[in-house]
């Protein structure tokens, strides 16, 4: 007996899961073996709508590389939105399995064809089992990986013509144990803002420093101080983070330059807290600068707000999670400082994102989200298939 069939077998999936589990995985092999990056999904789009055509499922672009299927009953009813992303990272593959990336320095590093290959096998038993009312919008998105997708779909009117009522997503989750749903309500992924920093002063020989004034030595004492916010200005129960993760300066070893560039991230999920580092990061970046004698610039970028799930709507998940893998399989602690633009539909419409465990050490399946060796155990495509098809009826039905 396989270690899948192990797994699976303690489960209370339904037949229509388990049959269609080999098709899901044949899909995500499919997926997995084309990635394309952020809004350059192009063959992938044309996958899914091959795909959903075969089912008879009407199919509309609402981006150039985002796909908008439709099943409706035509009777009036709720309006269920199910969402999976698309986009892969420009990563080079180091796995060895049969369905390795095709093509060179890009690969599903994150999971995305898993939730693509879900999202259809759900699709293909909401269509053939029919609805009796209400309708389901399949929403595959592009570009999640920082190139702002929701927000694109959103303004091209995915949320309109019908207007939603609810929407749900998922993510494989290589830090859960395969057999794991994380679900809760409230915040679960933080918000994100990019800092751009940029420091001048004076630039002249490394020999005479007196004679000019350093910016590399002032970026040093901002990004020392700016790790002051998250242990002095922040409630030690409130998650934070400031990390500066880039600094360039300088063309040779003898030259002091006259600026110094730094790249950083805020994570954050209250929105009080979030007002603190705003206001602190630009009082310690100009502060510290004048200080020392330079002027400094601060971009500050809002790119993602905080995913938030609805509370009631995450009760719902977790009752059809407990019902599927147990009580004990199910947890309600979950948050990271990772994000998602999930968070921006959910910002506009109720709705829940839950996290299904794909690790799997005796599988090697034990790498991070974004590592070059990333994978999942393919028994998690079973149980986040039926997971979202499960919900999606409980959200048609009221």
């Amino acid at each position: 007996m396989s270690a899948q069939t192990d797994l699976l077998s303690t489960l209370n999936l339904s037949d229509a899961a388990r049959k269609g589990h080999s098709e899901v995985v044949a899909t995500r092999h499919d997926l997995h073996r084309k990635p394309e990056t952020g809004l350059e999904e192009r063959e992938t789009a044309q996958y899914i709508e091959a795909r959903l055509g075969e089912l008879g499922i009407p199919t509309q672009r609402c981006t150039p590389t985002g796909v908008v299927g439709l099943i409706d009953s035509t009777v009036p009813g709720r309006r269920v939105m199910l969402r999976a992303d698309m986009d892969a990272l420009p990563i080079t593959e180091e796995n060895d399995h049969d369905f390795v990336s095709q093509h060179p320095g890009k690969m599903h590093a994150c999971g995305h064809d898993t939730h693509m290959a879900m999202l259809l096998g759900v699709a293909q038993r909401l269509k053939e089992e029919g609805l009796t009312q209400g309708l389901v919008k399949l929403v595959f998105q592009p570009g999640e990986e920082g190139h702002y997708g929701a927000q694109k779909m959103i303004a091209a009117g995915v949320l309109d013509n019908p207007p939603l009522d609810v929407c749900y997503g998922q993510h494989v989750w290589g830090e859960a144990e395969v057999g794991k749903i994380l679900i809760q309500g409230g915040p679960v992924m933080a918000a994100v803002d990019r800092l751009q920093i940029a420091i001048h002063g004076k630039g002249t020989h490394a020999a005479y420093p007196h004679g000019g004034v350093d910016p590399v030595y002032c970026a040093a004492q901002v990004i020392t101080a700016l790790q002051s916010i998250v242990s002095r200005n922040v409630d030690p129960l409130k998650p934070a983070v400031v990390t500066i993760a880039q600094i360039n300066a300088g063309t040779a070893h003898n030259i002091i330059p006259p600026r110094c560039d730094m790249v950083g991230t805020v994570r954050v999920f209250d929105e009080g807290t979030h007002e603190i580092l705003r206001r602190r990061i630009h009082e310690i970046i100009t502060g510290v600068a004048q200080a020392l004698g330079c002027t400094a610039e601060l971009e500050y970028i809002p790119e993602h707000i905080a995913t938030v799930n609805d509370p009631e709507i995450a009760r719902l998940v977790r009752e059809e999670a407990v019902a599927i893998v147990g009580e004990e399989r199910v947890s309600g602690e979950q948050r990271t400082m990772g994000a998602e633009d999930m968070s921006d539909f959910l910002r506009r419409v109720p709705g829940a994102y839950a996290f299904i465990g794909g690790r799997n050490a005796a599988k090697g399946c034990t790498y991070p989200h974004h590592h070059p060796k990333f994978n999942v155990d393919e028994d998690a495509l079973a149980i986040g298939a039926e997971l979202m098809y499960r919900v999606a009826r409980r959200l048609l039905a009221g």
